[in-house]
């Protein structure tokens, strides 16, 4: 399939080593511009030229379908070029379809929230003990930002900003939107040091003269209430209605199903409290009714800001509330978005509350209110060219004089702030004030919701029961008026506490919190809410003032969370090395080996020198179990459940998760020493022998080995290693590349130590050392991944 020419600048741009920030109008094909790199690299290039994984981060939860079909679009003809069905994984991974909590696709859409989190160390989507699973998978990607106007900045912006920073000449990335505005622009492209595309006058011509671009878009500033009557008036096949809150639209859609001039028109709701197939069916009807091509009857949709991105439809009226420039151009979008086409689009500054009571949207610009004075002077542009039919070049003006000033003060203030925001940062990374970590990621972040009466059952696998993804604000303001009304109470409210994985077994545990106060909510995760307080509706999504007896699905979903539960069997300690290497070699490292290249080039390191630290975190990092104490506990176990264990070193025992027998025994006996903090200790003189002319690599690679339990493991318990712990890890260095095992000194080893939070301080990667971070967050990748798949390869279940 042809590009256009501003998409093959960006594609040769990014090919070449540099990164970009593309503004074109909406139905340009940015999604394709931002694709087709990837793609072509994925079939054409070996991953050393260009990363093989891509994640595309979006603002917010959006119809992420739409997506995956300019996907397949796009590579169609590189199936037929190759003639071969693609073997590129595609995923998504938002709060709602949570397909790839792990980020192990190789094309994943993701909202922002999921990527920022894992990049700080604290993902949504994870349990804490895995909290430094995904990093090292944004280390290794092609990084793409959509709408990124929509970014929050206080929050959102600057995080993304610093990330990119640091990933500069590591993962190559692409910002784009339709609603830059010039100071933003410019802003943007100095501190990130990209290119802009277009690039000049007379490449932003080029773009406007697209066969696209021969379209006619009106807007009206309305100084009236935006009510059924007015949609009905203008209606003619295919309306779109815009609200800025869930509850005006559910008002307004209900008085339009009730109307009496409604007739035969079609009448959808949609925003983003559904559940996820009521959710999937309206996206699906709605792409199909309102497609470019399609005019089947008489159609209504009336939606939220979800509406607002990634949505391939097009309409020829479009009712929105008013809210800043760049939102409401990029609603617009959604009307007469192809060639031919003729659209109006209608902004109104007054809407109807779910009391009936009018709103004044210029004075209460909620959830826009820290952009008020922005909401101010878009209504007196908007009155200034109402009638009128508007350009890109003219949105682009538009944008400019509403947002300029504003995005002059943010990026002055991103310069300001830099250094303290990256101090927060780095304490998120660190583990020490995680539960802020939503201040960094965006103020306007979601707050998972499971309706349901049995916190135990759903304690077992929380993050695998339907769930509704709510502003924080929302569930605190509910949560406020139940008090006051005297219904919390009972447990009817709670929030899950992850205790984490403390016997490093690999399973989290989780417990509940009754919450008596709304503040009590702040930095919460997952909330449990009672069906005696909340209901669902098909139609109408969750309803928090009343019930009607739903109850969330509980049922075994395999796309909606990562397993907790592993079943094993008894492995000796060499077995497992060997299978956790053999996986690391064949499937682990060959996709973040590239990122490893970058990141010697980038600090100036020795060639290969991550390749051989990961090897050797890979081959040592369960020396812990050579505990003498964690072997006898190994002895003692499988005597209790009548399967002795024959003479040796072990690294896993018979366990069945679903044999009560077993899980009495375990509970009976004092819980197994601790391995990972105290494993990394052990080694950390080979560690030192190999790479210790490299600081922030050998820190890197003893924080690897330490951590791949518990993110944030900053100590360990005293130990002393089994006689012949030295020829065991000889015999596991042997399964290693050659060169690899000349001059290592196996008796180096510190057999009996202390590792406590001061002696090993010092051995650890701190954020604040971004190369030694960097580092740290590939190996940690690379060895949580392969211990995971050779544990599977070991066991009877996984």
């Amino acid at each position: 399939m042809t590009l256009y020419p501003y998409q093959e600048r960006v594609k040769d741009y990014l090919h070449t080593g540099k990164n970009v920030i593309l503004q074109a109008p909406t139905g340009a094909g940015k999604t394709r511009a931002a694709l087709a790199p990837f793609i072509e690299s994925f079939f054409d290039f070996p991953p050393e030229r260009f990363p093989h994984k891509c994640i595309y981060a979006v603002p917010m939860r959006v119809l992420a379908n739409q997506f995956v079909i300019e996907y397949q679009e796009l590579t169609a003809k590189y199936k037929r070029k190759h003639r071969r069905q693609s073997d590129l994984t595609v995923r998504i991974q938002t709060g709602e379809h949570r397909r790839d909590a792990r980020f192990e696709g190789d094309l994943i859409f993701a909202t922002i929230d999921q990527v920022l989190s894992s990049f700080l160390l604290a993902p949504y989507s994870l349990p804490r003990r895995l909290s430094n699973f995904n990093a090292g998978a944004i280390t290794g990607a092609y990084l793409v930002f959509d709408e990124f106007h929509l970014f929050d900045p206080g929050s959102t912006l600057p995080t993304t900003l610093e990330m990119l920073k640091m990933l500069d000449g590591v993962a190559p990335f692409l910002l784009m939107t339709a609603t830059f505005s010039s100071a933003m622009l410019s802003g943007l492209a100095q501190s990130l040091n990209a290119v802009i595309v277009p690039e000049d006058e007379t490449a932003r011509a080029a773009m406007q003269s697209l066969a696209s671009q021969q379209k006619i878009r009106r807007y009206h500033a309305v100084d009236e209430v935006l009510t059924a009557e007015a949609i009905i008036a203008a209606h003619t096949t295919r309306s779109l209605v815009v609200c800025n809150v869930v509850d005006r639209a559910r008002v307004l859609y209900e008085a339009l199903c009730q109307h009496p001039e409604l007739g035969d028109t079609q009448v959808q709701l949609l925003h983003s409290r559904f559940l996820q197939a009521d959710r999937q069916g309206k996206e699906e009807q709605i792409r199909d009714v309102f497609h470019r091509e399609n005019v089947i009857g008489s159609q209504i949709v009336v939606a939220t800001q979800v509406i607002e991105v990634g949505l391939d439809i097009t309409s020829q009226a479009l009712h929105t509330e008013l809210a800043p420039a760049n939102a409401v151009l990029q609603r617009a979008g959604r009307c007469a978005r192809y060639a031919g086409e003729t659209g109006t689009v209608y902004v109104y500054a007054t809407a109807l509350n779910t009391d009936g009571e009018t709103v004044d949207l210029i004075g209460q610009a909620w959830p826009y209110q820290d952009q008020r004075d922005v909401v101010q002077l878009t209504w007196q542009t908007l009155q200034g060219v109402s009638g009128k039919a508007i350009t890109f070049s003219d949105e682009q003006a538009l944008i400019s004089q509403t947002h300029g000033d504003k995005d002059r003060a943010i990026v002055s203030g991103l310069i300001g702030r830099q250094e303290s925001h990256q101090r927060c940062m780095h304490k998120v990374m660190r583990g020490e004030q995680d539960e802020h970590a939503a201040a960094l990621i965006r103020a306007v972040t979601a707050l998972q919701v499971v309706v349901h009466d049995e916190p135990n059952t759903v304690a077992r696998r929380p993050f695998a029961a339907e769930s509704f993804s709510l502003h924080p604000g929302t569930v605190r303001g509910q949560v406020k008026r139940w008090r006051e009304a005297g219904v919390l109470r009972g447990g009817a409210v709670q929030k899950l506490q992850d205790q984490g994985d403390k016997d490093e077994n690999g399973r989290s545990v989780y417990t509940w919190e009754s919450v008596e106060h709304e503040s009590e909510l702040r930095g919460a995760v997952l909330v449990l809410l009672s069906p005696q307080l909340v209901g669902y509706d098909p139609a109408l999504g969750l309803l928090l003032d009343r019930a009607t007896g739903y109850r969330a699905a509980l049922a075994p979903l395999s796309d909606r969370a990562p397993r907790d539960v592993y079943s094993y069997c008894l492995e000796s300690y060499f077995d497992h090395v060997q299978q956790v290497h053999t996986t690391f070699v064949g499937e682990v490292w060959p996709e973040l080996l590239p990122a490893a290249a970058r990141l010697e080039r980038v600090f100036g390191w020795s060639e290969g020198i991550i390749t051989q630290a990961a090897h050797l975190v890979v081959l040592w990092h369960d020396v812990g179990k050579l505990n003498q104490p964690w072997q006898q506990w190994v002895q003692v176990y499988q005597d209790k459940i009548a399967r002795p264990a024959p003479p040796g070193f072990f690294a896993h025992t018979d366990y069945d998760p679903g044999n009560a027998r077993h899980h009495a025994i375990q509970r009976s006996m004092p819980r197994r020493p601790s391995h990972a903090a105290e494993g990394a200790t052990a080694v950390a003189p080979l560690l030192a022998g190999v790479l210790g002319d490299c600081r922030p690599v050998f820190n890197a690679a003893f924080t690897a080995i330490a951590r791949h339990h518990g993110a944030f493991t900053h100590s360990g318990q005293p130990y002393r290693l089994v006689t012949g712990a030295a020829q065991a890890l000889a015999e596991t260095l042997a399964l290693g590349p050659e060169e690899l095992q000349r001059g290592v000194d196996v008796h180096a080893l510190w057999t009996a130590e202390n590792p406590s939070a001061g002696k090993v301080r010092d051995f650890l990667a701190d954020p604040s050392d971004e190369a030694a971070f960097l580092a740290y967050i590939l190996l940690a990748r690379a060895l949580r991944r392969a211990d995971q798949l050779g544990t599977k390869l070991g066991s009877s279940n996984f």
